[in-house]
């Protein structure tokens, strides 16, 4: 992992090739990138090859000005749609904390981990200690299993190892409990946690779903164990698989 402060210097320069160009400027020669930056021309060429063979800018052929390519358009609509589940969860959430009176987190999937990004909080003495940004093993998470949930096994033993490191003495330890977990959550449509990420917090999970039916994100109910006994947990459910469909509805989902 490269620490924090060390900056690789040709990811830089492409930066700041691309930070170039702007609405006065939105094409711009060899030269003029090179003059802009005292960069040398030749490590200019470079970097604007490399940006142009992965779309990031083109060329024009006759003239050989540079431009801002398609392929950032891409990116930044990967970035639009995770902000559109935002927007669009965030009043379902905070009516859904204000009812059962407990911390509604909004998540992502990452790879194998899940990514919180966003977070409403009731006016109970008991806080969940998490932040939007903040990242946990999937398989410690009732958010986390119900995306996995969405992956074929076939998926899944390609990317989780046969043994899991855990984070509790609850946490599920093997890839094999965990298929095994997973078939069951896709049956049923939630997933719960009970302390496997954290002594003393369980929550009770459902999946959201977009317009093509894929598992885009995943809502939970979380709170402190005591108050999240089995009983409550299961009365939670229906509850918080209304507030994700209803989130899906809005997503262009057909239920």
């Amino acid at each position: 992992m490269v620490r924090q402060g060390v900056m690789v210097q040709s990811i830089e320069r492409a930066i700041q090739i691309l930070n170039c160009f702007d609405g006065s400027h939105p094409e711009l020669s060899l030269n003029a990138i090179a003059a802009e930056l005292n960069l040398n021309k030749s490590t200019a060429h470079g970097i604007l090859n490399t940006l142009k063979h992965y779309g990031l800018v083109e060329q024009d052929e006759e003239r050989g000005r540079y431009r801002l390519g398609m392929h950032l358009l891409t990116l930044g609509n990967r970035l639009l749609d995770r902000l559109e589940i935002r927007a669009v969860a965030g009043p379902v959430i905070q009516e859904l904390s204000e009812r059962v009176g407990e911390t509604i987190h909004l998540v992502v999937l990452k790879g194998t981990d899940v990514v919180y990004i966003d977070k409403c909080v009731a006016n109970r003495s008991f806080q969940v200690f998490t932040a939007i940004g903040m990242t946990f093993p999937a398989y410690v998470t009732g958010v986390g299993k119900v995306l996995l949930a969405d992956k074929s096994d076939e998926e899944l033993l390609e990317v989780i190892p046969p043994i899991l490191e855990k984070a509790t003495e609850y946490s599920i330890g093997s890839r094999e409990e965990l298929l095994k977990y997973l078939a069951q959550v896709r049956k049923q449509g939630y997933a719960f946690d009970k302390e496997e990420n954290e002594i003393g917090l369980s929550c009770v999970a459902a999946p959201i779903f977009d317009y093509s039916g894929k598992a885009v994100a995943a809502i939970s109910v979380a709170g402190p164990t005591a108050r999240l006994t089995d009983e409550r947990m299961q009365e939670l459910v229906d509850i918080v698989r209304d507030a994700a469909r209803e989130i899906s509805r809005r997503l262009g989902h057909r239920i």
